[in-house]
């Protein structure tokens, strides 16, 4: 025990007549008497302390555990599992002119919203590349959807899966990204970073743009500042040179960007392709931010080509845009 167990009553009956004059033969006495009193008081207090830090401690365990649940859609069959991951702001719907096409007749599809966004669970911890993949790997393994995967990302995700892929390489068969976000890039912390980037759907109508606004501007500002967080993480990661990658870039410049910026953007998908050896690096002419909007059949026709997949006219018929590449 913590405490002694002999009884409390003479402490009260000090404490009760402690404010009464005692004599002088009696001073000694009730001084002894205020000293076990103190004593047994504080361990009481050190008791209820060290029970209240416990209860805090396993309390915070249980909300750790399970970690949060996500807003997904699953979509085909098969041995092999695409998983697609949103960019900043944008939810699973961003893969809407793509994700059925890979699905066809090819491999079993994984999307979904990232937690903090719309029909997830809210977002807690950091929101960086280490915690943001481990959610997603948790996610996939209690949809019993297992490894190989491979990984598609857009923007900001594709970061993540840079990561994902550099430091689970034994989970990962094939990685496209997406005119990804490289590493040492720094997202702004701004308002208007909180608008997402021409084509997105989130923001494609007034409904939408209403619920990013209320719903998402929280989770975008969290994600934005452990941008650079991220981006040291993949900085860091084992290099993979055998895997098969596909890097898409746009070549559409958008509407705030210059010349200057827009050459500098190039270079960065360049060297997101140096870091992955085994990677293709293709520039979609005639594409902007959101490639897979703009021209749906060149992500369908990389994530298809990894899967081991045929891409034909039967496949492709409902995409849009006839965009060249060149390597």
């Amino acid at each position: 025990m913590l405490c002694s167990s002999v009884s409390r009553r003479p402490c009260a009956r000090i404490w009760r007549h402690s404010m009464k004059r005692v004599p002088a033969e009696r001073a000694g006495a009730s001084r002894h008497g205020y000293r076990v009193c103190w004593r047994r008081f504080m361990c009481a207090r050190r008791s209820v302390s060290l029970l209240l830090l416990i209860s805090l401690f396993h309390a915070g365990f249980l909300r750790a555990e399970p970690p949060p649940h996500h807003r997904f859609h699953i979509e085909g069959s098969g041995t092999t599992t695409v998983v697609f991951e949103a960019g900043l702001g944008d939810t699973l719907e961003v893969w809407s002119a793509v994700q059925p096409l890979v699905a066809m007749r090819c491999a079993r599809t994984f999307s979904y919203n990232r937690a903090g966004y719309p029909g997830s669970d809210p977002a807690s911890g950091r929101r960086d590349a280490e915690h943001i993949v481990e959610e997603l790997r948790m996610e996939l393994r209690r949809q019993g959807l297992t490894p190989p995967y491979i990984l598609v990302g857009h923007s900001l995700g594709g970061l993540y899966m840079q990561y994902f892929a550099r430091n689970f390489p034994q989970e990962v068969s094939g990685l496209v990204l997406v005119d990804s976000t490289h590493w040492n890039e720094l997202l702004p912390l701004e308002d208007g970073a909180l608008r997402t980037r021409e084509g997105s759907t989130a923001m494609s109508d007034p409904l939408q743009r209403r619920r990013v606004v209320l719903f998402m501007t929280w989770i975008v500002r969290r994600e934005i500042q452990d941008s650079a967080l991220a981006g040291e993480q993949v900085r860091n990661s084992p290099y993979v040179p055998g895997l098969p990658t596909v890097v898409l870039s746009s070549t559409r410049a958008a509407l705030e960007e210059t010349p200057a910026t827009r050459a500098r953007a190039a270079r960065r998908q360049d060297e997101i392709a140096a870091d992955f050896p085994a990677s293709r690096h293709i520039r979609v002419v005639g594409a902007g931010h959101y490639i897979q909007r703009d021209q749906p059949r060149v992500v369908v026709e990389a994530v298809r080509r990894l899967a081991g997949c045929e891409t034909d006219a039967a496949t492709l018929r409902d995409s849009s845009g006839d965009g060249e590449q060149a390597p």
